[in-house]
């Protein structure tokens, strides 16, 4: 296998006009991490020059190393290979940009996420550029890629190749756009060394408004903020993030941080309200019991859909569940599926999370091996996703075995080194390494004596 200097190359993560991402193994570590390697593509190659990119290159490692926050990547190793410089970093398998299913028709909606978990995530990056503005550093180039989530959904801002120093301007290419089209604030494209902190905080705010509603504010506009769900508190302060002229925006990040706790309080208000109000719990009527594949899938990477998922990889319908906690797990006689009654406590890879579901099958004599325990299929973890379009949606946890433990191991694979996991608080499939961690509920078919427990009861 490959190696770039000490380190194994795994594979490819990424490319970009400047540079390539790879997943190597350290062996000194043992553990995994991304490998940023100087690799231009040849327009930009020649509009720069390599001097000068391989100066931008070790500029952006430069920033890193001097930069501290628990919000901003660190550096691991620097260093170079066959005349590329290179950066070594931590390497985190989730993104912004893939959670809400970001393509690279950035046009398309994307997967809107829970208001609260919007608000977290931007809280978060707000605490990073406090940090980085403090620095005198403006990022310049904030969007969901360059913001990555480590197993406890802690945010790490990536990427600071377009970074500039306030006391170092650097001289750009006369009618080059510094950052990504659609998230870079306007004064970026006209005058790019001019662009202070402000512009981030515009960044920021299309971010914010793209995790909310799907969208991006330049092709929708602010009528996606017009709903229920949102109410009229996150038009003005949007309509505030996203101003055309820097000083009609928040003046910097703790102006920002503070409006936005605001909003926070202000939703989870309007959410008590509603979930306080009498609830309408008329007893359902008959529900037909389905069939749900349990014999695990291998995808490849064609564009293939779950059945009963739409192009973002989300439920096109939901069940009713019936659900009936048994002393062993909890029995959902909509489809004749016990599932354990907690998640694992611990984030795993595959291979482990294999090895925990089959550990609860230690001392248990079932009827048949279809009754033992194992991971579920892509389809039986949809089965168990509700909705979440109103604020009454939000007044009870999705699954309250979960706890917050939302990324879940499925039994079907992609190729041989990505698998399928389901994200239950958004209700969305995705792909991932099989060396990432999340956790396990384990599911099993329910035997004869649980479900006439459950009729008779």
């Amino acid at each position: 296998m490959r190696s770039i200097g000490k380190y194994r190359l795994l594979g490819l993560l990424g490319r970009g006009g400047m540079a390539s991402v790879y997943k190597v193994f350290d062996p000194e570590s043992g553990r995994l991490m991304a490998m940023k390697v100087l690799k231009p593509g040849e327009m930009l190659q020649e509009l720069l020059g390599v001097q000068e990119l391989q100066r931008l290159f070790r500029a952006e490692a430069l920033i890193m190393q001097q930069l501290e926050g628990e919000h901003l990547a660190q550096i691991r190793d620097t260093g170079e290979y066959c005349g590329r410089p290179y950066i070594l970093q931590e390497y985190l398998c989730m993104n912004l940009g893939f959670l809400i299913g970001e393509s690279a028709e950035a046009e398309l909606p994307s997967r809107p996420l829970s208001p609260l978990l919007a608000l977290d995530f931007a809280s978060q990056i707000l605490h990073g550029l406090y940090s980085m503005h403090r620095a005198q550093v403006v990022h310049r180039d904030i969007k969901p890629a360059n913001i990555l989530l480590n197993k406890s959904k802690q945010v790490k801002i990536i990427d600071f190749g377009l970074a500039r120093v306030r006391e170092h301007p650097q001289t750009s290419t006369k009618g080059a756009i510094i950052g990504s089209p659609y998230y870079a604030a306007p004064e970026q494209e006209d005058n790019p060394e001019q662009a202070d902190h402000r512009a981030d905080l515009y960044s920021l705010g299309v971010v914010l408004y793209r995790m909310v509603t799907g969208n991006l504010p330049e092709v929708h506009g602010l009528k996606s903020l017009e709903s229920d769900l949102l109410g009229p508190d996150w038009s003005r302060f949007l309509k505030k993030a996203l101003a055309p002229a820097p000083d009609q925006r928040f003046s910097d990040a703790r102006a920002m941080l503070a409006a936005l706790e605001k909003l926070k309080q202000d939703w989870e208000t309007r959410r008590e309200q509603v979930c306080s109000l009498p609830r309408d719990n008329k007893a359902a009527g008959p529900v037909k019991t389905l069939t749900l594949r349990t014999t695990p899938l291998r995808t490849g990477r064609e564009s293939i859909v779950f059945r009963g998922l739409n192009r973002l990889f989300q439920p096109e319908s939901y069940i009713q569940n019936r659900l009936h906690k048994l002393d062993c797990g909890i029995l959902d006689a909509s489809t004749s599926l016990v599932w354990s009654g907690d998640a694992s406590r611990e984030q795993l890879n595959l291979e482990q999370a294999r090895d925990f579901a089959d550990s609860l099958n230690r001392d248990k004599a079932f009827t048949s091996p279809e009754h033992r325990w194992r991971l579920p299929t892509v389809d039986e973890l949809v089965s168990l996703m509700q909705p979440r379009r109103s604020l009454e949606d939000f007044c009870a946890p999705a699954l309250w075995q979960l706890e917050g433990r939302s990324w879940l191991w499925s039994a079907d694979l992609q190729t041989r080194s990505t698998a399928w996991i389901a994200d239950m608080e958004q209700g969305a499939v995705l792909s991932q390494d099989r060396h990432c961690l999340f956790h396990v509920l384990p599911v099993r078919k329910a035997e004869k004596k649980e479900l006439k427990s459950v009729v008779s009861a």
